[in-house]
C-alpha cells in the first residue's frame, strides 16, 4: 500500500520525505495519523522534506498544523519544512501558518 511518505530517524531528527505523487488520488487521506501512529519515539526536531513536491493541497495543510501540534507537544523544538515549493511557502504566509514552521528555501 502506498503511503506518499517515507520516515527515516537518526540522532533525535524524525525525518518525513514527501513523494512527489503524495497529492494524487487518495494518498494523502490522514497522512499525519499514519506518521503519528508510526512515528512513537521523542525527537527533537521534525524535518518534513518537500523538495521532491508541488502545489499541495489544504489537506496537506491541515497534516502539517496536525504534526506541529503533535510533535511541539511531545518536545520536538521545532518543524522544519524543507525545501518546499514557493507557492507552498506562499499559500502558508496567505494563511498565517508560516510562523508555526522553520522553512528552509528551495535552493533556485
Amino acid at each position: 500500500m502506498a503511503t506518499g511518505f517515507d520516515l527515516h530517524s537518526a540522532n533525535g531528527v524524525l525525518t518525513i520525505s514527501i513523494h512527489r505523487d503524495f497529492d494524487t488520488g487518495s494518498l494523502h487521506q490522514d497522512w499525519s495519523s499514519a506518521i503519528i501512529q508510526q512515528a512513537t519515539g521523542v525527537y527533537t526536531s521534525v524535518k518534513v522534506d518537500l523538495s521532491r513536491t508541488g502545489l499541495l493541497s489544504s489537506t496537506f495543510f491541515a497534516g502539517l498544523v496536525r504534526l506541529h501540534q503533535h510533535f511541539s507537544r511531545a518536545g520536538a523544538a521545532q518543524v522544519i519544512l524543507h525545501h518546499p515549493d514557493n507557492r507552498t511557502v506562499r499559500n502558508l504566509s496567505i494563511l498565517r501558518l508560516n510562523n508555526l514552521f522553520s522553512i528552509t528555501a528551495r535552493p533556485a
